[in-house]
């Protein structure tokens, strides 16, 4: 990949971040609505959230979502928390806090960064 691809690749990749916390935020702001207005605002938030995975879909890319899962040493993510449990713990990503974007192959485009948290037994 040249220099000028590369260059336009990664202010895609700051784009799609931000536009990813954006909509995190969003969707929190949507929680203090009433339900009819509430219901309206996510509509058109899922719009926005499609529009973005087809147009990253147009340059080769995806982001993963990771929330939920069971944390792998392995993963493509930085735990910011991770300090705070011991190695035989079982954690879950708790909370995604920038998203984990790679392309269709498999490639790893961006690094996510999460929160994790003790697995209840």
């Amino acid at each position: 990949m040249d220099n000028s691809s590369l260059k336009y690749e990664n202010t895609i990749i700051k784009i799609v971040t931000e536009n990813w916390r954006l909509i995190k935020l969003f969707q929190k702001v949507t929680t203090k609505l009433d339900v009819s207005e509430q219901n309206r605002y996510i509509n058109q938030l899922r719009y926005f959230q499609k529009t973005i995975e087809n147009s990253l879909q147009d340059v080769d890319m995806k982001i993963v979502n990771l929330e939920g899962q069971i944390y792998d040493s392995g993963m493509a993510v930085s735990p910011m928390n991770i300090d705070e449990f011991d190695q035989e713990d079982s954690l879950v990503i708790d909370q995604v806090l920038e998203p984990l974007i790679m392309s269709n192959d498999g490639t790893i485009k961006k690094q996510g960064l999460v929160n994790l948290r003790k697995v209840k037994k």
